[in-house]
């Protein structure tokens, strides 16, 4: 396996289904999460680095075919990925790999079966690197460790201020939304009127002191990485 206990994420809505699961892989020795609907598994998975993921199909707020394809465009990570789901029409296994799925299991199902599939992705991914690290100038984050650098030296910063740095370094110069940023940090929860502008206030502070000053504000649309300076 990729590390001793590792560590996975259960996106399942029917709680039954996912005490379940959750009780056999944390008694196999694994390292457990759960998410009961989609925008929770979306802030999950980009909030932390998981070594697999259990995603039901049928989820509320957001579908999981819909998170799978989101983890893999817009998250960028290559997590393996075995959708649980009562649905086995060929076509929804068609779309479901088409969108990055790993592996397949329909319901019902062997709890053994379903972490010996799970044994066997993590054992196939071995070796690999899932989040690599990303760069804009001088300016990097490995998403392994959530670290954040400026020439290569460490900035020390709060865990939001660290998770605005990975959304915006995702895609540098695109615009990201308040709106955006507000849910990739406190994801369904609302945030308080300035809670996002005081994480960049610190955010642009730390990296200014450490050497970079390209945290841009667009007024009016959001935040982006530049090549110049910005203000709140």
């Amino acid at each position: 396996m990729t590390t001793p206990h590792p560590r996975v994420l259960i996106v399942e809505d029917d709680m039954t289904i996912s005490a379940n699961l959750c009780a056999y892989f944390e008694a196999k020795g694994y390292v457990v999460d759960v998410a009961y609907d989609g925008p929770s598994a979306l802030y999950r998975l980009g909030a932390g680095c998981f070594d697999a993921v259990l995603l039901d199909i049928g989820l509320p707020g957001i579908d999981g075919v819909t998170v799978l394809h989101r983890l893999r465009a817009e998250l960028h990570q290559a997590t393996p990925v075995l959708l649980l789901t009562a649905r086995d029409e060929l076509q929804q296994k068609l779309d479901a790999f088409g969108h990055g799925a790993d592996d397949y299991v329909t319901k019902p199902y062997a709890l053994a079966e379903v972490e010996a599939r799970v044994r066997a992705l993590l054992n196939r991914a071995s070796g690999q690197v899932a989040n690599p690290v990303r760069r804009f100038g001088e300016l990097s984050y490995d998403a392994r460790t959530r670290e954040v650098r400026v020439m290569e030296r460490p900035v020390r910063l709060t865990p939001k201020a660290s998770r605005i740095v990975e959304v915006l370094i995702r895609d540098p110069g695109r615009v990201v939304s308040r709106a955006d940023l507000e849910s990739a940090l406190w994801g369904s929860d609302v945030p308080e009127k300035d809670a996002l502008r005081s994480q960049i206030h610190l955010l642009r502070k730390a990296l200014s002191e450490a050497g970079f000053d390209g945290l841009e504000t667009v007024h009016g649309v959001g935040y982006r990485l530049s090549g110049g300076p910005g203000r709140d």
